[in-house]
């Protein structure tokens, strides 16, 4: 069944080739654009014939990084969104469809689907976010977890589930909301609750802090109150959070965006494989009922 499909991936990370490797061992025809594959899979080298030889081409997770060029971190390549859609590809399946790229999807009559839509995937991205998260906490300090004194910023998917472990583990774990009923199942799930507008004081003796929201809400003198001995993890890559006076101060900070593509690719592109399949799954029983 799956061999009328011949697929192409264009752009993505190490995520993208297991995502590939998954599809072609059961029957899929895969190639490749933007993703050095080291020649597992048929290369492209021009995009216009990668969208004219294949009826569906995936892009990455996420698409862009700009809202203009395809995310390629594998490949010094650049290709532009603009051209896909100038090339008008049969169908289009990405991570984080965006609504004004969907609108020109739509205007232009390309059939989408955005596999990040699914429930299942962005919570099992969470959780290998959260694992990655804590991987790093741990390599990157001479501290342990246990004992610890956390902050979680944000309960969200990953938030709730980067708290659970830290609590497991032994950590003394304060987590964040702007909302009061997410307040009471944070106190409910045994951790100490904290409006997010009043984070600043818990963190500044903490040992680690995780960001998990995606937007600015430390003061500009954050970082000259806090301990050196802290690691700052800011796991929401558009948060716009100004590090460079933690980076003065010498405390261990970053930027950690892609996780689950850096530290799991082969789980996280078996997920992102699974929900392609069920995608395409359904289109063919609409085709037959």
């Amino acid at each position: 069944m799956f061999s009328k499909y011949n697929i192409c991936f264009v752009g993505g990370d190490r995520r993208s080739i297991s995502t590939a490797e998954h599809l072609k061992n059961i029957g899929f025809n895969v190639s490749v654009l933007g993703l050095n594959s080291h020649g597992k899979f048929t290369e492209y080298n021009d995009l216009q014939k990668a969208i004219e030889t294949n009826n569906i081409i995936i892009l990455p997770l996420p698409i862009t990084r700009d809202g203009v060029l395809v995310n390629t971190p594998l490949s010094n390549e650049r290709y532009y969104l603009s051209d896909i859609i100038k090339y008008k590809p049969a169908l289009i399946l990405g991570g984080i469809i965006k609504g004004d790229l969907k609108e020109t999807l739509k205007k232009n009559g390309i059939k989408y689907y955005d596999y990040y839509d699914s429930e299942y995937l962005t919570v099992k991205n969470a959780v290998l976010t959260a694992e990655a998260a804590l991987s790093i906490a741990i390599n990157e300090t001479d501290k342990s977890i246990y004992d610890s004194n956390s902050v979680v910023i944000g309960y969200g998917r990953i938030g709730k589930q980067l708290a659970k472990y830290l609590k497991a583990l032994g950590s003394k774990v304060t987590a964040t909301s702007r909302s009061e009923g997410t307040l009471a199942t944070i106190e409910s799930d045994g951790i100490i609750p904290l409006l997010t507008e009043n984070c600043q004081n818990a963190c500044y003796n903490a040992d680690y802090v995780f960001n998990t929201v995606p937007y600015p809400i430390f003061d500009d003198d954050f970082f000259e109150k806090c301990s050196e001995e802290m690691m700052f993890l800011d796991l929401a890559t558009d948060s716009k959070i100004n590090l460079s006076k933690a980076q003065l101060r010498h405390i261990k900070c970053g930027v950690y965006g892609g996780l689950p593509g850096k530290y799991s690719s082969i789980t996280a592109g078996n997920y992102i494989a699974e929900e392609i399949i069920k995608y395409l799954n359904q289109i063919n029983k609409e085709e037959t009922t």
